[in-house]
């Protein structure tokens, strides 16, 4: 069974690259209105090169190994004939992410190949999309947090499948909680200790 994100997140581990025993979110991305690839400050996930996120993740997945984890913007790229950010996930694996405003999409290039929406707009309590890996549709919905961490302007986003999968975004932050628990009670969790901006 694939159990996709984040996230970036994109989505957990990485952007895309998840293989189908690795969940995952991905370093996910934001700020961008042109999508050009160059990160504000003041979106969910405010991607730019260099910048590094750090969890500490609980996991019982090999392929995602448990400890003090660190998410990275490597490079900026063309993925699909659109400008990305290369992104390594805590898990290890990297993927692309793309950016307009607070709309975020992942690439998968494993399996069947295409985008992953993570995050939408517009952000607001209830808004829910659609969205697919090229193997599967799923529906997604905000959630407005308020603080979490310290942190606010914190939006939730569910996937709604028949796992639980959620990850939480803070503006001009990013990713500060991520958790997955697959149908057997496998567990990925990872949540936010720092940030190097």
């Amino acid at each position: 069974m694939r159990v996709l994100p984040l996230l970036a997140l994109v989505a957990a581990c990485s952007s895309p690259g998840m293989s189908d025993d690795a969940p995952g979110t991905d370093g996910g991305g934001s700020g961008s209105g042109s999508g050009s690839g160059s990160a504000t400050n003041d979106g969910l996930n405010p991607l730019e090169v260099g910048r590094t996120w750090n969890y500490t993740v609980t996991s019982t997945y090999s392929s995602c190994p448990a400890g003090a984890k660190t998410t990275r913007v490597l490079s900026e790229g063309t993925t699909d004939g659109r400008a990305t950010f290369e992104v390594q996930g805590f898990c290890g694996l990297t993927g692309h992410t793309a950016v307009d405003g607070d709309r975020v999409e992942d690439y998968y290039d494993w399996g069947p190949t295409g985008w992953m929406r993570s995050l939408d707009e517009p952000v607001s309590d209830g808004h829910a999309w659609q969205t697919t890996n090229g193997s599967a549709t799923f529906g997604m919905t905000y959630a407005n947090v308020g603080t979490m961490g310290g942190y606010s302007d914190c939006w939730k986003v569910t996937q709604q499948v028949q796992y639980t999968t959620y990850w939480i975004y803070c503006r001009s932050v990013g990713l500060v909680k991520y958790e997955m628990i697959d149908l057997a009670g496998g567990t990925i969790r990872a949540e936010l200790t720092g940030t190097s901006f």
